[in-house]
Protein backbone atom coordinates (compact mmCIF):
# COMPACT_ATOMS: atom_id res chain seq x y z
CA UNK A 1 0.00 0.00 0.00
CA UNK A 2 3.08 2.49 0.32
CA UNK A 3 4.06 2.26 -3.10
CA UNK A 4 0.47 3.13 -4.18
CA UNK A 5 0.31 6.01 -1.95
CA UNK A 6 3.54 7.68 -2.88
CA UNK A 7 2.37 6.61 -6.48
CA UNK A 8 -0.81 9.34 -5.86
CA UNK A 9 1.33 11.57 -4.37
CA UNK A 10 3.58 11.91 -6.82
CA UNK A 11 0.90 11.45 -9.74
CA UNK A 12 -1.02 13.87 -8.66
CA UNK A 13 1.97 16.93 -9.08
CA UNK A 14 1.97 16.23 -12.36
CA UNK A 15 -1.46 15.55 -13.66
CA UNK A 16 -3.73 17.69 -11.54
CA UNK A 17 -5.82 20.22 -13.77
CA UNK A 18 -8.71 22.25 -12.99
CA UNK A 19 -10.06 21.27 -16.09
CA UNK A 20 -10.28 17.71 -15.16
CA UNK A 21 -10.86 19.21 -11.64
CA UNK A 22 -14.81 19.92 -13.17
CA UNK A 23 -14.83 17.13 -15.83
CA UNK A 24 -13.89 13.60 -13.79
CA UNK A 25 -16.21 14.17 -11.42
CA UNK A 26 -19.05 13.77 -14.12
CA UNK A 27 -17.28 11.74 -16.03
CA UNK A 28 -16.96 8.97 -13.27
CA UNK A 29 -20.87 8.95 -13.03
CA UNK A 30 -21.02 7.15 -15.89
CA UNK A 31 -19.39 3.76 -14.11
CA UNK A 32 -22.39 4.14 -10.98
CA UNK A 33 -24.73 1.94 -10.05
CA UNK A 34 -27.24 4.26 -11.54
CA UNK A 35 -25.86 4.12 -14.88
CA UNK A 36 -26.32 0.11 -14.88
CA UNK A 37 -30.17 1.11 -13.30
CA UNK A 38 -30.24 3.32 -16.85
CA UNK A 39 -28.98 0.60 -18.58
CA UNK A 40 -30.94 -1.82 -17.56
CA UNK A 41 -34.17 0.41 -18.21
CA UNK A 42 -33.37 0.77 -21.75
CA UNK A 43 -33.49 -2.64 -22.18
CA UNK A 44 -36.09 -3.11 -20.74
CA UNK A 45 -37.93 -0.74 -22.97
CA UNK A 46 -36.27 -1.08 -26.23
CA UNK A 47 -37.92 -3.40 -28.01
CA UNK A 48 -34.88 -4.30 -29.63
CA UNK A 49 -33.12 -5.30 -26.35
CA UNK A 50 -35.84 -6.99 -24.19
CA UNK A 51 -34.14 -10.05 -24.69
CA UNK A 52 -30.60 -8.80 -23.06
CA UNK A 53 -32.55 -7.78 -19.84
CA UNK A 54 -32.62 -11.09 -17.96
CA UNK A 55 -28.67 -11.68 -19.19
CA UNK A 56 -27.66 -7.70 -18.36
CA UNK A 57 -29.23 -8.17 -14.73
CA UNK A 58 -27.94 -11.29 -14.16
CA UNK A 59 -24.56 -9.86 -14.79
CA UNK A 60 -24.96 -6.96 -12.71
CA UNK A 61 -26.46 -9.26 -9.85
CA UNK A 62 -22.82 -11.51 -9.93
CA UNK A 63 -21.22 -8.59 -10.54
CA UNK A 64 -22.08 -6.95 -7.46
CA UNK A 65 -22.07 -10.16 -5.16
CA UNK A 66 -18.65 -10.78 -6.13
CA UNK A 67 -17.58 -6.75 -5.84
CA UNK A 68 -19.42 -6.09 -2.85
CA UNK A 69 -18.37 -9.77 -0.96
CA UNK A 70 -14.56 -8.49 -1.70
CA UNK A 71 -14.99 -4.99 -0.35
CA UNK A 72 -15.99 -6.22 3.13
CA UNK A 73 -14.00 -9.13 2.75
CA UNK A 74 -10.61 -7.26 2.58
CA UNK A 75 -11.82 -4.00 4.14
CA UNK A 76 -9.69 -1.27 2.80
CA UNK A 77 -9.95 2.04 3.38
CA UNK A 78 -10.10 4.76 0.72
CA UNK A 79 -6.96 6.51 0.14
CA UNK A 80 -8.85 10.03 0.63
CA UNK A 81 -8.48 9.16 4.55
CA UNK A 82 -4.64 8.53 3.95
CA UNK A 83 -3.60 11.38 1.62
CA UNK A 84 -5.29 15.03 2.96
CA UNK A 85 -3.01 16.80 0.64
CA UNK A 86 -4.93 14.81 -2.01
CA UNK A 87 -8.31 14.46 -0.84
CA UNK A 88 -11.31 13.98 -3.23
CA UNK A 89 -11.99 16.42 -6.06
CA UNK A 90 -15.65 14.86 -5.73
CA UNK A 91 -18.85 16.48 -4.00
CA UNK A 92 -19.36 12.71 -2.91
CA UNK A 93 -22.59 11.70 -1.56
CA UNK A 94 -23.08 9.98 1.69
CA UNK A 95 -22.27 6.10 -0.18
CA UNK A 96 -19.59 7.19 -2.08
CA UNK A 97 -17.37 7.04 1.47
CA UNK A 98 -18.45 4.69 3.46
CA UNK A 99 -18.35 1.62 1.43
CA UNK A 100 -14.50 -0.18 1.71
CA UNK A 101 -11.59 0.73 -1.32
CA UNK A 102 -11.02 -2.70 -3.21
CA UNK A 103 -12.03 -2.98 -5.16
CA UNK A 104 -13.43 -0.66 -7.56
CA UNK A 105 -16.86 -1.04 -8.32
CA UNK A 106 -17.25 1.82 -10.43
CA UNK A 107 -14.13 0.32 -12.74
CA UNK A 108 -16.08 -2.85 -12.88
CA UNK A 109 -19.60 -1.55 -13.75
CA UNK A 110 -17.58 0.59 -16.29
CA UNK A 111 -15.91 -2.29 -17.87
CA UNK A 112 -18.87 -3.98 -17.83
CA UNK A 113 -20.83 -1.77 -19.40
CA UNK A 114 -17.78 -1.65 -22.29
CA UNK A 115 -17.74 -5.31 -22.60
CA UNK A 116 -21.97 -5.56 -22.98
CA UNK A 117 -21.76 -2.59 -25.68
CA UNK A 118 -18.71 -4.01 -27.10
CA UNK A 119 -20.51 -7.42 -27.67
CA UNK A 120 -23.70 -6.16 -29.15
CA UNK A 121 -21.34 -3.31 -31.22
CA UNK A 122 -17.95 -4.53 -32.16
CA UNK A 123 -17.21 -2.29 -34.32
CA UNK A 124 -17.02 1.01 -31.55
CA UNK A 125 -15.28 -1.66 -28.92
CA UNK A 126 -11.97 0.19 -29.02
CA UNK A 127 -14.48 3.30 -27.93
CA UNK A 128 -16.77 1.80 -25.31
CA UNK A 129 -13.36 0.32 -23.63
CA UNK A 130 -11.35 3.79 -23.66
CA UNK A 131 -14.30 5.29 -21.82
CA UNK A 132 -14.06 2.49 -19.32
CA UNK A 133 -10.15 3.03 -19.08
CA UNK A 134 -11.72 6.88 -18.60
CA UNK A 135 -14.20 6.02 -15.84
CA UNK A 136 -11.34 3.52 -14.38
CA UNK A 137 -8.57 6.10 -14.00
CA UNK A 138 -10.94 9.12 -12.76
CA UNK A 139 -11.27 7.05 -9.23
CA UNK A 140 -7.31 7.24 -8.99
CA UNK A 141 -7.50 11.22 -10.06
CA UNK A 142 -10.05 11.56 -7.45
CA UNK A 143 -8.39 10.03 -4.40
CA UNK A 144 -11.12 7.35 -4.40
CA UNK A 145 -9.00 4.21 -5.26
CA UNK A 146 -5.53 2.63 -5.07
CA UNK A 147 -4.33 1.31 -8.31
CA UNK A 148 -4.53 -1.84 -7.45
CA UNK A 149 -8.21 -1.10 -6.16
CA UNK A 150 -8.53 0.23 -10.28
CA UNK A 151 -6.68 -3.29 -11.96
CA UNK A 152 -8.95 -5.56 -9.65
CA UNK A 153 -12.02 -3.37 -10.65
CA UNK A 154 -11.40 -3.77 -14.00
CA UNK A 155 -10.40 -7.53 -14.12
CA UNK A 156 -13.49 -8.68 -12.50
CA UNK A 157 -15.71 -6.26 -14.69
CA UNK A 158 -14.34 -7.29 -17.89
CA UNK A 159 -13.63 -10.79 -16.56
CA UNK A 160 -17.15 -11.60 -15.22
CA UNK A 161 -18.62 -9.95 -18.20
CA UNK A 162 -16.85 -12.43 -20.63
CA UNK A 163 -17.01 -14.99 -18.36
CA UNK A 164 -20.98 -14.50 -18.83
CA UNK A 165 -20.79 -14.10 -22.70
CA UNK A 166 -19.12 -17.64 -23.26
CA UNK A 167 -21.14 -19.39 -21.07
CA UNK A 168 -24.00 -17.90 -22.13
CA UNK A 169 -22.57 -19.02 -26.03
CA UNK A 170 -22.23 -22.22 -24.91
CA UNK A 171 -25.57 -22.49 -24.20
CA UNK A 172 -27.14 -21.49 -27.26
CA UNK A 173 -28.09 -17.92 -25.59
CA UNK A 174 -26.28 -14.94 -26.65
CA UNK A 175 -26.86 -11.42 -25.69
CA UNK A 176 -27.02 -10.59 -28.72
CA UNK A 177 -26.48 -11.40 -32.53
CA UNK A 178 -23.55 -8.48 -33.79
CA UNK A 179 -24.49 -6.13 -35.70
CA UNK A 180 -22.03 -8.10 -38.12
CA UNK A 181 -24.02 -11.30 -38.13
CA UNK A 182 -23.72 -13.99 -35.27
CA UNK A 183 -20.64 -13.42 -33.17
Amino acid sequence: MDWELQFMRWANGWWSSPLLDHLLPWLTHLGSHLAVIALLGLSLVLPRQRKAFPHLLSLYGIQLVVIYGLKFLVQRQRPLHFLPEIGSKLSFGPGEILDPSFPSAHSALGFMMAAFFSQRYPRYAIVFYILAGFIAWSRLYLGLHYPTDILAGVLLGYGISKGLFYYLKRKGKEIYRSENGPS
